[in-house]
């Protein structure tokens, strides 16, 4: 049975994962097993830096035929592209770039990130184990990456987009404890028994959640404490149930949180509701933007990751309670939207009134940098910034908190909580799916009816949004009485 990379990496968070995946596949979901679009247009992009490059073109899952071709190869070519290691008793890998240095190799693994992360190194520490045992004699270690503070001018320059970090000493130290772990996952994975571990929070995040922490309730003590103090919690109470807590133990949102879920009662503090509503000043401009960040920057004075908005709703009220009127922009061109969309902006944001935000730092932000750009627009964007009023507040801070949220201040949460309006039935569903959808429209790769069913969605998803927050609002005046 064959220990490959994915599996070292998930039996080292979790044996028993691994165990899972090995003897109960048909418990992972589709989605478990699916590529990060973003994770391989970086690495196919990151190959013209090796113009020289042959790829080892066996099937992804014959390692024992690519770890053959490898070698072959290896005695004709400089730099190889998804090179195969194998060892007889089944640890294998495949290293994104295997590049020759004298009569020495140096292993490349490129990754989508801005910089070096601790399981980058994990990672690299398990080909380099298996690589070194297989008869190469590595000599460096390079994690490619992304440049964080690269500004892509009119062409792409992939020489300064990505950055090449020497990570050699941190992987060769970890030799010891990866040869040690990989022969205890290599046995663990061929028992017949499944492993028994002891479930915690990080499991949440585990694609077989549902199946080993079937006993612990949708809403738990999980989450409303981080761990590992929710851990420590549960073990001391052996429940996972928010029943069993002891409010009184508690203090802040934490009790509040606790005690409206077991009276299944709505938590209000009119004074702070009060206190927040006396900031308004009408007219009201409920904003909200959605935005893509594309690894690879698309455009002119952009950057790896950076938040382009190309699009925005806005709902205006005259008066508490009052009728809105709503205008939305959205860009339908395959260019930069960001001159379009900052014009639209200030021509339709007026010169005074609040500018109702859900969590004020995202929206400000995206402000700061559309005024960095167009200096011209500067002084009128920045002033929308300082009208600014944060939704988020009131119902983060629990002045307003209905056991529903399952102690979330997510808009997503608060507004099914509190009204009969959600999202579901939506098009589009979430700010990662419009994010996803228009991205591939600026790809280039919607037909038109895709695109007309696109921009349809958008605009209600969107607009959901912002009408969110007027209900929300009368929500906040509803309950200040």
């Amino acid at each position: 049975m064959n220990l490959s990379k994915s599996d070292y990496m998930l039996g080292s968070l979790c044996p028993k994962a691994l165990w899972l995946k090995k003897h109960k596949k048909e418990l992972l979901s589709a989605e478990a097993d699916e590529w990060s679009a973003s994770g391989y247009s970086v690495q196919k992009l990151a190959r013209a830096l090796y113009p020289d490059g042959v790829e080892v073109s066996a099937p992804i899952w014959d390692f024992k035929q690519g770890s053959e071709q490898t070698k072959k190869l290896s005695s004709k070519y400089d730099v190889l592209f998804e090179a195969v290691a194998r060892l007889p008793w089944g640890a294998t890998c495949r290293i994104d770039v295997l590049q020759k240095e004298g009569r020495s190799w140096n292993l490349i693994e490129i990754k989508s990130t801005t910089e070096v992360k601790a399981e980058h190194i994990e990672d690299l520490a398990f080909q380099y184990y298996v690589f070194y045992n297989a008869g190469y004699k590595i000599k460096n270690c390079y994690i490619l990456h992304l440049n964080k503070k690269y500004k892509r001018k009119k062409k792409l320059d992939i020489q300064k987009l990505f950055v090449s970090e020497n990570v050699t000493p941190e992987v060769v130290a970890r030799y010891g404890e990866v040869e040690e772990q990989a022969a205890f996952l290599s046995d663990m994975q061929k028992r017949t028994q499944e492993p028994q571990l002891q479930i915690s929070k990080k499991c949440k995040s585990c694609d077989f959640y549902d199946y080993c922490c079937v006993n612990v309730p949708p809403y738990s003590i999980w989450d409303i404490f981080p761990q590992p103090t929710a851990d420590k919690i549960c073990q001391k109470l052996n429940s996972y149930d928010i029943n069993d807590l002891i409010a009184t133990e508690y203090k802040d949102k934490r009790f509040i949180d606790i005690v409206s879920w077991q009276k299944q009662k709505i938590h209000c503090d009119k004074e702070k509701i009060r206190e927040f509503l006396s900031q308004l000043q009408y007219p009201l401009y409920y904003l909200d933007y959605e935005t893509i960040e594309p690894a690879i920057p698309l455009f002119e004075n952009s950057g790896p990751y950076q938040h382009i908005p190309f699009q925005f709703s806005l709902h205006i009220q005259d008066h508490p309670n009052g009728p809105v009127e709503h205008i939305g922009f959205l860009h339908k061109e395959k260019t930069d939207p960001r001159r379009d969309l900052a014009e639209a902006l200030v021509k339709s944001c007026g010169q005074k009134g609040s500018v109702i935000v859900y969590n004020e730092s995202f929206e400000k932000k995206r402000n700061e940098e559309l005024a960095g750009l167009f200096p011209d627009l500067a002084t009128a964007i920045l002033s929308i910034n300082d009208r600014v009023l944060d939704q988020l507040i009131p119902f983060r801070q629990r002045a307003l908190y209905h056991y529903l949220q399952h102690s979330s201040a997510s808009i997503k949460k608060v507004l099914p909580a509190f009204t009969n309006i959600s999202y579901d039935k939506l098009e589009v569903k979430n700010g990662s799916e419009a994010m996803s959808s228009y991205f591939q429209f600026m790809l280039g790769e919607l037909s038109s009816p895709e695109e007309q069913t696109l921009f349809k969605g958008l605009e209600i998803y969107c607009g959901q949004d912002t009408f969110a927050m007027v209900k929300l609002m009368e929500v906040l005046y509803k309950f200040a009485v």
